[in-house]
């Protein structure tokens, strides 16, 4: 794994906790593709289950169980990567790789012996190309970051870290929105024909129902950006342009796009998310200058923190209406929460990725700049053990949010981002500048 020498002792540290990190995950892999497993050991059907395993019949919903597949592997390539021993990147990312296929093999051979499971070769390449996405991309990301060490930035962590992580839960609620996951009727085949269909039920009348409340979460997308190209070397007025041109170009393709899951094509929702990164990115043009004057050493880290912390709350109290009704609140309360994917493990659709992937994202950021800057150096504070409590703060609030339901799942994949995200900027070689409560330098 590639690492700082300033990292080399952080390394040391987390030797301790390869196997408990490893374990767990492992487990989680098994609880994700071996529940409701009814073994049929009956010799004839096991050869027949083994001759659908090694030459399946191609689907178009296989598209989207290749995704979860890739996503749930990827997890495994990223602890596998975050805990191993410095030095021997190539090394590393192979053993995650043929780690990774070896769990997917036994996975697919166990459900092979399994009447309610279906095993395929497919799986088992998607699984493994999931590990190696993951190691791979672990890696980058820590190279990355390390080649902005000692460069100027706004609060000590590049700013790209919170411009591609917040991107990328915005893409992935761009893709599937929380609430247009509805399907069109009678769409069926392969991708190109579902898009087909979807321009074809497309209706400018759409712009009646346009969500206005998404400005509120696509507009910092254009601030974080702006101060990603300025921190690059862009004037602000460029990076201005580059962003609002970039979103013109990137959003209503992406809303084009998710018809080929048959998700409805939104001309408002195209248009009303254009416009919020576009402000966003103006606005960051004209505050962000202001903001390097007005606020000196902790006050900035400070801000981002109290101003993020409240654009998560925007995100987990959509549809921003209190649950009145006391008989669904003890219903969300008695159901099935506290089991890890047991809300998406009945779920094959592309949701049930993007869910995963927007929550991750979304709190990556927050680890790495508390990695720099955290609450106390010392404590009970200290790390990412706040924003954990945060999590878990936000999750339990989902409990009087109208359509809204907790998941343990939904606080398990963001803390794990949390974590990612503080390893990340400290195996980078980052250190800590100070506490933002105590106002001191590290």
């Amino acid at each position: 794994m590639v690492v700082s020498d300033a990292a080399a002792p952080l390394a040391a540290r987390l030797e301790w906790l390869r196997a408990p990190a490893r374990l767990t995950y492992l487990i989680v892999l098994l609880l994700a593709t071996l529940s409701s497993i009814r073994l049929d050991l009956d010799p004839s059907r096991v050869a027949a289950r083994m001759g659908r395993m090694l030459q399946p019949d191609i689907k178009p919903a296989d598209a989207v169980d290749a995704v979860r597949n890739v996503v749930l592997f990827a997890g495994w390539g990223l602890v596998w990567m975050i805990t191993a021993a410095p030095g021997r990147t190539i090394g590393a990312i192979r053993s995650a790789t043929l780690t990774g296929a070896a769990i997917s093999l036994i996975v697919e051979l166990v459900q092979m012996m399994s009447s309610t499971r279906t095993a395929s070769v497919l799986d088992l390449m998607t699984n493994t190309g999931g590990a190696l996405i993951g190691a791979s991309v672990l890696v980058v990301m820590v190279i990355a970051t390390a080649k902005r060490q000692g460069e100027s930035s706004f609060v000590g962590v590049p700013a790209a870290l919170f411009a591609v992580a917040y991107g990328v839960a915005i893409v992935a609620e761009t893709a599937i929105p929380l609430f247009r996951q509805d399907l069109l009727s009678g769409l069926s085949g392969g991708a190109f024909s579902r898009i087909t269909g979807a321009i074809d039920a497309f209706q400018w009348a759409q712009l009646n129902t346009t969500p206005f409340g998404d400005v509120l979460l696509f507009g910092p997308l254009g601030v974080f950006t702006v101060a990603a190209l300025y921190e690059s070397g862009r004037s602000y007025r460029a990076a201005a342009v580059i962003t609002s041109i970039a979103s013109l170009g990137l959003f209503p393709m992406l809303e084009v796009a998710h018809g080929a899951a048959g998700v409805p094509i939104h001309s408002g929702a195209a248009i009303i998310h254009v416009m919020a990164v576009a402000a966003g990115a103006l606005m960051g043009a004209v505050l962000l200058p202001r903001f390097s004057r007005a606020f000196r050493g902790v006050r900035r880290p400070q801000l981002l923190t109290g101003c993020y912390a409240v654009l998560l709350l925007l995100w987990v109290s959509r549809p921003y209406q209190v649950e009145i009704s006391g008989a669904l609140i003890v219903d969300k309360l008695s159901g099935k929460w506290w089991l890890p994917l047991g809300a998406l493990a009945g779920r094959m659709d592309v949701f049930s990725v993007v869910d995963v992937l927007a929550g991750f994202f979304l709190y990556l950021p927050v680890g790495g700049l508390l990695a720099v800057w955290p609450l106390r150096l010392v404590g009970r504070l200290r790390g990412i053990v706040p924003a954990v409590a945060f999590v878990v703060l936000t999750e339990v609030t989902q409990t009087f949010v109208a359509y809204r339901w907790p998941d343990i799942t939904d606080v398990l994949v963001q803390s794990a981002g949390l974590a990612i995200g503080w390893l990340i900027v400290r195996r980078a070689g980052f250190k800590p500048y100070g506490e933002q409560l105590g106002g001191g330098s590290a």
